[in-house]
């Protein structure tokens, strides 16, 4: 006679990430998907400049990167701008195999195969995974650097997106922005990059702890005061071994 299998208890629990426990998870997550772990060290491998980034550059690395030194463009006191350029470092990390330098990608996209990744944030994602990008350089910026060899040569481009990102449609943005195209911006004006659902790996808090702790994760509100305001609230549910690492990932961030 056979004995069936029993299946482990499962727990549940509600989780609030503020910004950048969220932006720490999504950072972990990526760094420990496998295709980048095998292109750091083997492949090659470009992680941009961002304010989600700077947390994927900080677990590979064990460094902080700082956040107006590591990111470009922000949207910072209401206006769309960048970091200030004094304070800036060398620009994104850039590996081969296993070696690890700082500057502009270009030369290292030149050499780019399939099995490379190039790691970039967003700055929209919508319900059908569509993302998309601000431009605020004239030529497209590191994205615009990319894509078209990504593309060509079969690279994978993963992208760290946060759920408090979510907008109802890309492609109702698309022809709206442009440099030049629009009468009154706050701040700086902005180009619209759109990357269509399947070109790129989007990791947002959901696959993060599907990856990471191997929970259900689904969004069940959004928002807060104070230290909060940008809040997102996630129901989890899986073993209770799972649960009790996620809860501890979390709380520890804040003690």
């Amino acid at each position: 006679m056979t004995i069936p299998a029993q299946t482990p208890p499962t727990a549940t629990g509600v989780v609030v990430l503020q910004p950048d426990e969220s932006r720490r998870l999504l950072g972990r997550a990526v760094a420990r998907l496998p295709q980048v772990e095998k292109a750091v060290q083997h492949g090659r491998a470009v992680v941009v400049g961002g304010t989600t980034t700077r947390f994927v550059a900080w677990e590979l690395t064990g460094e902080d990167p700082g956040l107006e030194s590591f990111a470009v463009g922000w949207i910072h006191q209401g206006e769309l701008g960048e970091t200030p350029k004094e304070g800036r470092g060398a620009g994104p990390l850039l590996y081969e195999e296993g070696n690890m330098s700082r500057g502009w990608p270009g030369s290292l996209l030149e050499r780019f195969q399939p099995g490379d990744v190039y790691i970039k944030g967003a700055n929209a994602l919508d319900p059908a995974g569509n993302a998309a990008i601000l431009l605020g350089s004239p030529t497209g910026g590191t994205i615009g650097a990319a894509m078209a060899i990504l593309m060509a040569r079969g690279g994978e481009l993963i992208m760290p997106v946060s759920r408090r990102k979510l907008i109802p449609s890309v492609t109702a943005a698309l022809g709206l922005l442009g440099q030049g195209k629009v009468q009154h911006t706050m701040g700086g004006p902005v180009g619209y990059f759109p990357i269509p659902a399947g070109s790129a790996t989007v990791i947002t808090e959901v696959e993060a702890f599907q990856l990471l702790f191997d929970l259900q994760a689904v969004q069940v509100a959004a928002g807060g005061v104070g230290d909060s305001e940008g809040a997102l609230v996630f129901h989890l549910s899986g073993s209770s071994e799972d649960m009790d690492a996620a809860w501890q990932f979390i709380t520890t961030q804040r003690s």
